[in-house]
C-alpha cells in the first residue's frame, strides 16, 4: 500500500510540473532560430550543425525576418529537400516547432 501511494505522490509531482511548464509556454511564443533550430535538431535532420550555416550554404541572402518572407516557396522547398530530412521548410518548421513544445513540457 505504501508503494502506491509512493508512485502516486511521484506522479502527481509529475503532473504539476507539466502542467506549470505548459502554463509558462501557452499563447505565443517568438523563439529564437537558433533556439528553435538547435544543434542537436540540426545534426539529426540536416548536413548542418547550425541553421546558421543551412542559411550560409544557401543561394539566399538572409540578414532579417523580411528576407526569409521574401524567399520564393518552392526555391526554399528545393533548398530543404535536398539539404534535410523534410520536403518542404513548412515540414521543417513544424518538427523543430513540436520538438521545442515537447522540450519545454519536460519531455
Amino acid at each position: 500500500m505504501k508503494y502506491e501511494m509512493k508512485g502516486l505522490n511521484k506522479l502527481e509531482k509529475k503532473l504539476d510540473q507539466l502542467q506549470k511548464n505548459a502554463e509558462r509556454i501557452s499563447g505565443n511564443n517568438e523563439i529564437p532560430f537558433k533556439d528553435l533550430f538547435n544543434p542537436s535538431f540540426m545534426t539529426k535532420y540536416t548536413k548542418f550543425s547550425t541553421i546558421d550555416s543551412f542559411f550560409e550554404t544557401s543561394p539566399f541572402t538572409l540578414e532579417s525576418q523580411e528576407d526569409l518572407e521574401a524567399i520564393p516557396e518552392d526555391e526554399l522547398d528545393t533548398y530543404v529537400s535536398q539539404n534535410t530530412s523534410f520536403n518542404s521548410w513548412q515540414d521543417m518548421l513544424s518538427k523543430a516547432g513540436a520538438e521545442w513544445t515537447s522540450k519545454q513540457l519536460g519531455f
